[in-house]
């Protein structure tokens, strides 16, 4: 009896393990390219990863985009210059086990505004895939997948 409490125990330890090594949070730095959906195949967006910061850009006319998000669950404040404009987005990321999600609301410089909710997560391929829904006044919610592979140099 003692034999099979002691394998019985054995085994759980092994599936916590494995639980616990399901649920580290990946490491989202490099530079990744998109792959679905085929209108967006091709860009590259660059990824850097801190255990307390998330940023992100890609390359857009004038100085590119790019925006940059805390970890721990305050606020982040990112401004983008588009056509003399300035448009705000504040955001929020927090982890949910191995998944990123980054919840934010953009103000534009003509009263308009937009939620958003992003969900990153790397899929058994390695590959980023980011779940996106934006909602803005007087719209139909749109969301989308994109899946992207890391660029090898």
């Amino acid at each position: 009896m003692s034999r099979l409490i002691c394998g019985f125990i054995v085994l759980l330890g092994i599936a916590f393990a494995t639980g616990v090594e399901a649920q580290q949070k990946p490491d989202f730095t490099g530079t990744w390219v998109v792959v679905t959906p085929a209108d967006s195949a091709g860009q590259e967006q660059f990824v850097r990863h801190t255990p307390t910061t998330l940023s992100t850009g890609h390359a857009s006319e004038g100085d590119g985009h790019n925006a940059s998000y805390k970890l721990d669950g305050s606020e982040s404040r990112n401004e983008l210059g588009s056509h003399g404009q300035v448009i705000v987005t504040i955001s929020k990321a927090v982890w949910e086990g191995a998944t990123l999600v980054i919840t934010s609301s953009t103000t534009y410089s003509n009263g308009g505004k937009m939620d958003s909710k992003q969900i990153w997560s790397m899929d058994s391929e390695g590959r980023l895939v980011v779940e996106h829904t934006q909602t803005e006044a007087g719209q139909p919610t749109r969301s989308g997948t994109v899946v992207h592979t890391k660029k090898t140099t």
